[in-house]
């Protein structure tokens, strides 16, 4: 790739990126997609949807996307909190709802909560999930017809088919990856991976070679890696975590530039958002801002984008008030037991910050936008 290109590829439309969903399409505008190329930072208190928010406009959106408009695409998933089978059902509960609009059902002759209409949710669909007698509320037959579909049409073609035993039979479009890792041992696999899907250009006398540039079999292949979240990867060398985060961060940055790959990384974000005076400061203006971010500020500085979640409804921020928006009605009452803000607080190609609104439906897995 040279300028000429570039420009020619961009002209052509090949800078489009892909849609990132109806419940996202305020900030999926604002990125122009997701892009190729890109470093992606997503950060949250515990609990408010960072995965949530990932799954959905990082992998499920522009998986549709990508089919609609025959893209290829793949995702590298490091997930180190939740495990694939935890994964996998949360998906499928996501796309019951979207492909077969199932998200609440009847239980016939039982009570849950003193209610006989449930939501659809992973914990329902794994047998997890009892009524007000303590007996497990097994699947209907009509939820479980459309599941046998969703798994053969969803949840195979994303995440491959695996047998009792957990062997890999068939190869989905997510490589997921469950075990930990340190800094180097991800770099050195990211770079195998692309070996054998191009060629790396080395310079050099054997033996003192480097990388100078790469050659993908396929330009136009999302190659998508997440990291869940970057405080879990394996420390090396005796490094503290933000010495571990850091190097993680160096190094997407490096593969970024030389593979064209796109990077989503998950982090934390300290306590301070619960500080008195910072509430005095902003007031309902409160949102987390990238000096809050745990552990690292280089992901400030290294990554194109940073977006930050809030939870508005918290009881810790006792907020009636949201970004002048009554969010409490004069009884203390919730409004939008829903809403949830994004806040894109660092950005190297567009305008920041920037504040969005959504509806986000933590059973199915799903974002709407806000309206009110």
């Amino acid at each position: 790739m040279n300028f000429i290109e570039e420009y020619k590829k961009g002209q052509s439309g090949g800078n489009k990126g892909l849609y990132m969903g109806d419940g996202l399409q305020h900030v999926s505008s604002t990125l122009n997609g997701l892009q190729q190329g890109r470093l992606y930072g997503i950060a949250s208190s515990p609990k408010v949807g960072k995965s949530t928010i990932v799954n959905y406009g990082f992998v499920v959106q522009p998986y549709l996307y990508a089919l609609k408009h025959n893209i290829s695409i793949e995702w590298i998933y490091y997930s180190l909190e939740m495990d694939r089978i935890s994964q996998e059902f949360d998906f499928a509960a996501h796309f019951l709802y979207a492909d077969y609009g199932v998200r609440y059902i009847e239980i016939e002759g039982l009570t849950k909560d003193g209610k006989n209409i449930i939501e659809i949710s992973s914990k329902y669909l794994r047998g997890r999930l009892q009524d007000d007698k303590g007996k497990i509320i097994k699947v209907s037959k009509k939820v479980e017809d459309a599941l046998k579909k969703v798994y053969q049409n969803r949840i195979i073609p994303l995440f491959g088919e695996y047998s009792v035993e957990g062997e890999l039979l068939k190869k989905g479009m997510i490589t997921f990856i469950q075990n930990s890792d340190n800094p180097t041992g991800i770099f050195k696999y990211l770079l195998n991976h692309a070996s054998h899907n191009g060629t790396l250009i080395k310079t050099g006398q054997k033996g003192f070679e480097r990388i100078t540039s790469y050659k993908p079999n396929n330009p136009k292949k999302f190659t998508i890696v997440i990291t869940d979240h970057l405080r879990k990867l394996i420390p090396e060398r005796g490094w503290l975590m933000k010495q571990t985060v850091d190097k993680t961060l160096e190094y997407h940055v490096i593969l970024r530039n030389l593979l064209n790959y796109t990077f989503v990384d998950i982090i934390h974000l300290n306590r301070s958002m619960t500080n008195l005076e910072r509430f005095k400061q902003f007031g309902d203006l409160l949102f987390p801002d990238s000096d809050m971010v745990k552990d690292s500020g280089n992901i400030a500085e290294d990554c194109d984008y940073l977006f930050t979640l809030f939870n508005p409804n918290d009881e810790r921020y006792n907020l009636n008030k949201h970004f002048n928006l009554e969010i409490k009605d004069s009884a203390k009452n919730i409004l939008y037991p829903e809403l949830r803000t994004i806040h894109l607080v660092e950005s190297r190609h567009c305008e920041f910050p920037q504040h969005f609104r959504v509806n986000m439906q933590g059973a199915i897995k799903n974002f709407e936008l806000f309206n009110n």
